[in-house]
């Protein structure tokens, strides 16, 4: 893949989270796909294949009804990897106001997403989503 198809494969897989549908991000990531949010907080266990997108999709279809409002900002891609630099704007579940800020590191396998490293406000999300 080129460069310019890795930025636009990471844009319409990160874009998916809008309404999240597991088949259509099946089809864009590795058999041994894994999503990780990188944080010590527990309860975050890394994604895993996609058994674990479908939980994934559920989960965020849950957290925020109407979408998770991602702009996409910029995108680097160099060799096997692209460097996405985003934020979420949009309403919890819960009627909190959610607007964090992303880097997601996006490797990948051939033609597919095998990793994404996601870091963000760890602490906004607990706060939204966790606390009462």
């Amino acid at each position: 893949m080129t460069s310019a198809e890795k930025k636009e494969l990471a844009t319409e897989f990160l874009s998916e989270f809008e309404d999240p549908d597991p088949v259509r991000l099946a089809t864009m990531t590795a058999n041994d796909f894994e999503w990780k949010v990188m944080t010590n907080m527990p309860g975050m266990p890394p994604v895993k294949g996609h058994e674990g997108l479908k939980t994934l999709a559920k989960g965020i279809k849950t957290m925020m009804p109407g979408g998770l409002g991602l702009k996409i900002e910029t995108i680097l891609c160099e060799g096997d990897r692209c460097a996405v630099q985003a934020e979420s704007n949009t309403t919890a579940a819960n009627g909190k106001k959610y607007n964090n800020r992303y880097h997601f590191d996006i490797r990948f396998d051939g033609d597919k997403i095998a990793e994404v490293r996601e870091y963000c406000d760890t602490n906004h999300a607990r706060e939204v989503f966790f606390s009462k």
